[in-house]
Protein backbone atom coordinates (compact mmCIF):
# COMPACT_ATOMS: atom_id res chain seq x y z
CA UNK A 1 0.00 0.00 0.00
CA UNK A 2 1.08 3.60 -0.57
CA UNK A 3 -0.35 6.82 0.80
CA UNK A 4 0.91 10.13 -0.56
CA UNK A 5 4.05 8.39 -1.72
CA UNK A 6 4.81 6.98 1.76
CA UNK A 7 5.11 3.24 2.02
CA UNK A 8 3.10 1.75 4.85
CA UNK A 9 3.25 -1.30 7.08
CA UNK A 10 0.11 -3.35 7.79
CA UNK A 11 -0.47 -4.44 11.41
CA UNK A 12 -2.54 -7.47 12.44
CA UNK A 13 -2.85 -9.00 15.92
CA UNK A 14 -3.76 -12.68 16.30
CA UNK A 15 -3.77 -15.19 19.19
CA UNK A 16 -0.75 -17.47 19.45
CA UNK A 17 -2.96 -20.55 19.90
CA UNK A 18 -4.81 -20.00 16.61
CA UNK A 19 -4.94 -23.46 14.92
CA UNK A 20 -5.30 -22.16 11.36
CA UNK A 21 -3.17 -19.22 10.34
CA UNK A 22 -4.11 -19.31 6.65
CA UNK A 23 -7.03 -16.82 6.89
CA UNK A 24 -4.85 -14.38 8.83
CA UNK A 25 -1.95 -14.71 6.41
CA UNK A 26 -4.35 -14.28 3.50
CA UNK A 27 -5.71 -11.10 5.06
CA UNK A 28 -2.16 -9.76 5.33
CA UNK A 29 -1.43 -10.74 1.72
CA UNK A 30 -4.53 -8.92 0.50
CA UNK A 31 -3.16 -5.60 1.77
CA UNK A 32 -0.11 -5.82 -0.54
CA UNK A 33 1.91 -4.14 2.20
CA UNK A 34 5.56 -3.52 1.37
CA UNK A 35 6.87 -4.81 4.70
CA UNK A 36 5.69 -7.64 6.95
CA UNK A 37 6.96 -7.89 10.53
CA UNK A 38 5.69 -11.09 12.11
CA UNK A 39 5.74 -11.46 15.89
CA UNK A 40 6.25 -15.20 15.63
CA UNK A 41 7.23 -17.66 18.36
CA UNK A 42 8.13 -20.75 16.32
CA UNK A 43 8.92 -22.25 12.92
CA UNK A 44 5.37 -23.50 12.08
CA UNK A 45 3.94 -19.98 12.38
CA UNK A 46 6.49 -18.53 9.97
CA UNK A 47 6.18 -21.41 7.50
CA UNK A 48 2.37 -21.07 7.50
CA UNK A 49 2.62 -17.40 6.56
CA UNK A 50 5.25 -18.03 3.89
CA UNK A 51 3.20 -20.83 2.35
CA UNK A 52 0.08 -18.66 2.23
CA UNK A 53 2.01 -15.72 0.79
CA UNK A 54 3.59 -17.90 -1.91
CA UNK A 55 0.25 -19.42 -2.87
CA UNK A 56 -1.23 -15.95 -3.32
CA UNK A 57 1.83 -14.66 -5.19
CA UNK A 58 2.33 -12.01 -2.54
CA UNK A 59 5.98 -11.12 -2.05
CA UNK A 60 6.63 -8.25 0.37
CA UNK A 61 9.82 -6.30 -0.20
CA UNK A 62 10.92 -7.19 3.33
CA UNK A 63 9.77 -9.99 5.62
CA UNK A 64 10.90 -10.04 9.26
CA UNK A 65 9.96 -12.72 11.80
CA UNK A 66 10.90 -12.48 15.47
CA UNK A 67 11.41 -16.26 15.92
CA UNK A 68 11.56 -19.23 13.60
CA UNK A 69 14.19 -18.14 11.06
CA UNK A 70 16.76 -18.51 13.85
CA UNK A 71 16.21 -22.28 13.94
CA UNK A 72 18.75 -23.26 11.31
CA UNK A 73 18.10 -26.54 9.49
CA UNK A 74 14.63 -26.90 11.03
CA UNK A 75 13.60 -23.60 9.45
CA UNK A 76 15.08 -24.48 6.06
CA UNK A 77 13.26 -27.81 6.03
CA UNK A 78 9.91 -26.25 6.98
CA UNK A 79 9.88 -23.45 4.39
CA UNK A 80 11.10 -25.70 1.56
CA UNK A 81 13.32 -23.34 -0.38
CA UNK A 82 11.66 -20.09 0.66
CA UNK A 83 14.12 -18.89 3.29
CA UNK A 84 15.83 -16.44 0.93
CA UNK A 85 15.58 -12.84 2.12
CA UNK A 86 13.77 -13.61 5.39
CA UNK A 87 15.10 -11.56 8.31
CA UNK A 88 15.22 -12.27 12.04
CA UNK A 89 16.49 -10.19 15.00
CA UNK A 90 18.55 -12.22 17.47
CA UNK A 91 21.59 -12.19 19.71
CA UNK A 92 23.47 -15.04 18.03
CA UNK A 93 24.12 -16.90 14.79
CA UNK A 94 26.68 -19.49 13.71
CA UNK A 95 29.03 -16.89 12.19
CA UNK A 96 29.16 -14.64 15.27
CA UNK A 97 32.70 -13.23 15.60
CA UNK A 98 33.17 -14.50 19.15
CA UNK A 99 35.97 -16.93 20.09
CA UNK A 100 33.80 -18.90 22.52
CA UNK A 101 31.01 -19.14 19.95
CA UNK A 102 33.37 -20.37 17.26
CA UNK A 103 34.68 -23.08 19.58
CA UNK A 104 31.15 -24.16 20.47
CA UNK A 105 30.11 -24.30 16.80
CA UNK A 106 33.14 -26.43 15.94
CA UNK A 107 32.44 -28.82 18.80
CA UNK A 108 28.74 -29.03 17.93
CA UNK A 109 29.37 -29.93 14.29
CA UNK A 110 32.00 -32.48 15.31
CA UNK A 111 29.55 -34.13 17.69
CA UNK A 112 26.28 -33.91 15.73
CA UNK A 113 27.37 -33.36 12.14
CA UNK A 114 25.75 -31.03 9.62
CA UNK A 115 26.78 -27.48 8.73
CA UNK A 116 27.45 -24.60 11.10
CA UNK A 117 24.53 -22.77 9.42
CA UNK A 118 22.22 -25.61 10.49
CA UNK A 119 22.68 -24.82 14.21
CA UNK A 120 19.71 -23.06 15.74
CA UNK A 121 19.99 -20.17 18.18
CA UNK A 122 18.51 -22.24 21.02
CA UNK A 123 21.79 -24.15 21.19
CA UNK A 124 23.76 -21.00 21.96
CA UNK A 125 21.12 -19.70 24.36
CA UNK A 126 21.11 -22.91 26.39
CA UNK A 127 24.90 -23.09 26.33
CA UNK A 128 25.18 -19.50 27.56
CA UNK A 129 22.83 -20.22 30.46
CA UNK A 130 25.11 -23.07 31.51
CA UNK A 131 28.15 -20.83 31.22
CA UNK A 132 26.61 -18.13 33.41
CA UNK A 133 25.56 -20.69 36.02
CA UNK A 134 29.04 -22.22 36.10
CA UNK A 135 30.74 -18.84 36.42
CA UNK A 136 28.40 -17.79 39.23
CA UNK A 137 28.91 -21.04 41.15
CA UNK A 138 32.68 -20.73 40.74
CA UNK A 139 32.70 -17.09 41.88
CA UNK A 140 30.57 -17.78 44.97
CA UNK A 141 32.25 -21.11 45.79
CA UNK A 142 28.99 -23.01 46.13
CA UNK A 143 25.31 -23.34 45.35
CA UNK A 144 23.83 -20.84 47.81
CA UNK A 145 20.99 -19.27 45.81
CA UNK A 146 21.13 -15.89 47.53
CA UNK A 147 24.88 -15.59 47.02
CA UNK A 148 24.52 -16.54 43.36
CA UNK A 149 21.71 -14.03 42.77
CA UNK A 150 23.60 -11.29 44.60
CA UNK A 151 26.67 -12.01 42.49
CA UNK A 152 24.75 -11.95 39.23
CA UNK A 153 23.14 -8.64 40.22
CA UNK A 154 26.44 -7.14 41.37
CA UNK A 155 27.38 -5.68 38.00
CA UNK A 156 29.94 -8.35 37.17
CA UNK A 157 30.45 -8.85 33.43
CA UNK A 158 30.55 -12.47 32.28
CA UNK A 159 31.66 -13.68 28.86
CA UNK A 160 29.58 -16.27 27.00
CA UNK A 161 29.05 -17.65 23.49
CA UNK A 162 26.42 -14.92 23.09
CA UNK A 163 28.83 -12.20 24.12
CA UNK A 164 28.99 -10.24 27.39
CA UNK A 165 26.40 -10.70 30.11
CA UNK A 166 25.87 -8.05 32.78
CA UNK A 167 22.68 -8.16 34.82
CA UNK A 168 21.11 -5.14 36.49
CA UNK A 169 19.13 -5.31 39.75
CA UNK A 170 16.07 -6.58 37.86
CA UNK A 171 17.96 -9.37 36.12
CA UNK A 172 18.09 -7.75 32.69
CA UNK A 173 21.23 -8.23 30.63
CA UNK A 174 22.29 -4.66 29.94
CA UNK A 175 25.31 -5.75 27.87
CA UNK A 176 23.42 -8.01 25.47
CA UNK A 177 24.40 -7.85 21.82
CA UNK A 178 21.61 -7.24 19.32
CA UNK A 179 21.79 -8.11 15.63
CA UNK A 180 19.54 -8.71 12.66
CA UNK A 181 20.21 -11.61 10.33
CA UNK A 182 18.94 -12.45 6.87
CA UNK A 183 18.89 -15.74 5.01
CA UNK A 184 21.01 -15.38 1.89
CA UNK A 185 21.93 -18.27 -0.40
CA UNK A 186 21.03 -20.92 2.15
CA UNK A 187 22.77 -19.35 5.14
CA UNK A 188 21.90 -16.66 7.71
CA UNK A 189 24.20 -13.62 7.47
CA UNK A 190 24.49 -10.61 9.75
CA UNK A 191 23.05 -7.41 8.23
CA UNK A 192 22.63 -5.15 11.27
CA UNK A 193 23.98 -3.11 12.99
CA UNK A 194 25.16 -1.24 9.88
CA UNK A 195 28.41 0.01 11.45
CA UNK A 196 29.56 -3.49 12.42
CA UNK A 197 32.41 -4.72 10.14
CA UNK A 198 30.80 -8.18 10.13
CA UNK A 199 27.49 -6.92 8.74
CA UNK A 200 26.77 -7.66 5.08
CA UNK A 201 24.60 -5.77 2.62
CA UNK A 202 20.93 -6.77 3.05
CA UNK A 203 19.01 -8.26 0.17
CA UNK A 204 16.29 -5.68 -0.53
CA UNK A 205 13.81 -6.12 -1.97
CA UNK A 206 13.77 -9.83 -1.23
CA UNK A 207 13.54 -12.31 -4.07
CA UNK A 208 10.28 -13.89 -5.16
CA UNK A 209 9.03 -16.96 -3.34
CA UNK A 210 9.55 -20.25 -5.14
Amino acid sequence: MEQAGIRTVYTKVFPAENPDLTPIASAVASTKADVVMLGSVDVPTVSSFIQAFAQQHYNPEAFVATAGPDQGADFLKAVRGNAEGVMVPNGWYYGYANAQSKAMVKAYVKTYGGRPADINADVAEGYAVGQVARLAVTATHGFDQKKIIDYLHSGATLQTVQGPVKFDSLGENTAAKAFTFQWQNGKPVQILPPNDPNSKRPEYPKRQWK
